[in-house]
């Protein structure tokens, strides 16, 4: 019988197997974020980080020219974007470039999934960050995003050993979509949070990824709320593989805890539904 324990082991020996596909954290998105969380970031170092890699140049100054700031002169250089934007922005723009690439595959099996996931961790991440800053929390606004746009990052791993499994062991069953999903559900919590300790990233993510489904989780951890309130509006929004539009959000726990009403939630709804509706993803 093909048991649930073994696709466990198997995903865990996919984290350390030579040349896996495993999702990636790049280099650049690492260091750029590490600068831009020091309290007195130094700007010209994050500029010449990013020129480096012309992907992520054309991607922050699409930003910085984007129809938002049409009738402003056209920039095309990153200094200038900075500028415009923000350091913030800018950052952001390099982890939503970084992390996209992960979540683009050949294998059809993935790729029914990954259009999907994409959207509700973009849509997840700018709605983190707005709670932060509609909350008061401007200074935790950064960290909301990032935390958002990686925190099921561990549906990406489970997936591609999912197809790891189907190729290199061929005596085991076929794993139907239902299967799947069941094992992405189960398992993502657990291997994001392994996968983001191997990429070294800072232990507030790690928790996030871990957590962000526990009932009982820490309730004085504003990023882990944050993330967590997000996600469910996606889900009720259906942002994402799960929907539940009779999902009453101002009686979660998590709004309680801000001190949300029907009117900012609502709000928080609107915002995230046009953020989804005007963002190339």
């Amino acid at each position: 019988m093909f048991e649930i324990a073994s696709i466990h082991d198997r995903v865990r020996e996919f984290l350390d197997e030579p040349g896996s596909d495993l999702p990636v954290f790049d280099r650049t998105a690492l260091l750029v974020h590490q600068e831009a969380s020091r309290e007195d970031p130094d700007t010209d170092k994050v500029v010449n980080l990013i020129i480096q890699d012309q992907v992520l140049v054309a991607e922050v100054l699409k930003v910085a020219n984007s129809s938002f700031f049409r009738g402003i002169k056209k920039i095309s250089r990153i200094q200038d974007a900075v500028v415009r934007i923000g350091l913030r922005e800018v950052v952001n723009c390099v982890m939503m470039a970084t992390q996209r690439k992960n979540y683009a595959s050949r294998n059809p099996f993935v790729q029914q999934y990954t259009s999907t996931l994409w959207r509700h961790s973009v849509a997840c991440a700018f709605g983190a960050q707005w709670l932060a800053k509609r909350c008061g929390y401007e200074d935790l606004a950064p960290e909301a995003f990032i935390a958002g746009l990686i925190h099921d990052v561990g549906k990406l791993l489970v997936l591609k050993a999912l197809v790891s499994v189907g190729e290199k062991d061929r005596g085991a069953p076929r794993i139907t979509r239902t299967a799947a999903d069941e094992f992405v559900d189960a398992m993502h919590p657990e291997c994001g949070f392994l996968l983001l300790e191997k990429w070294n990233l800072p232990e507030p993510y790690c928790v996030v990824c871990r957590d962000h489904h526990r009932q009982d989780y820490d309730t004085s951890n504003l990023l882990l709320v944050l993330v967590r309130l997000s996600n469910l509006v996606c889900m009720k929004l259906g942002i994402g593989l799960r929907q539940d539009p009779g999902l009453i959000l101002v009686t979660c726990s998590e709004a309680g805890l801000l001190g949300l009403t029907d009117i900012t939630l609502a709000e928080l709804e609107i915002a995230v539904e046009d953020h989804v509706a005007k963002t190339e993803i």
